[in-house]
């Protein structure tokens, strides 16, 4: 049988410890927690020709969201080291797309260097860390590209030839 000082103790030792959960539980931060994402795995890395176009398709397991393309100002470095990275061309677009991985946590197996073709000199895998992706494709100097577009799978950038 507790007595009423003793449960006051309790209390007041409960309120403490509870007190104390708040400030070093991660929970119980005011912090955004990032929702994880679905992995994927890729399939396919290829170049083609379309007549009028070049396009880089890149297919994957599933429909892929986080994907984002940009022009580099200068040319290519790796992901994490800053290493130069060779790419044929005289211009770069990096694709990086987040949660590049399977269910187990394993990285992209497939090649790391595709050949060109048309207005593309190459595609290669600059990046590979913590489930973040990222290609670098090699183009002639002043081309833009044309369209990127995603169907099902498979994400495509094409650049015009002239």
């Amino acid at each position: 049988m507790i007595s009423t000082r003793g449960l006051s103790r309790a209390i007041a030792a409960g309120a403490v410890a509870v007190a104390m959960l708040g400030v070093l539980s991660p929970v119980a931060s005011a912090a955004p927690v990032q929702e994880e994402c679905a992995p994927f795995t890729f399939s396919k890395v290829k170049v083609r020709d379309t007549g009028s176009t070049t396009a880089v398709d890149l297919t994957y397991s599933r429909p892929v969201e986080d994907v984002t393309v940009r022009e580099l100002t200068s040319p290519p470095t790796q992901d994490g080291s800053g290493d130069p990275v060779k790419v044929k061309g005289t211009s770069w677009y990096e694709v990086r797309m987040l949660c590049g991985y399977d269910w187990y946590g394993n990285p992209y197996t497939g090649p790391r260097r595709v050949k060109g073709a048309g207005v593309v000199g190459e595609v290669v895998l600059n990046g590979d860390f913590e489930g973040t992706l990222s290609w670098v494709i090699g183009t002639r100097k002043g081309l833009f590209p044309k369209s990127v577009h995603h169907t099902g799978s498979t994400l495509t950038i094409e650049f015009p030839k002239n």
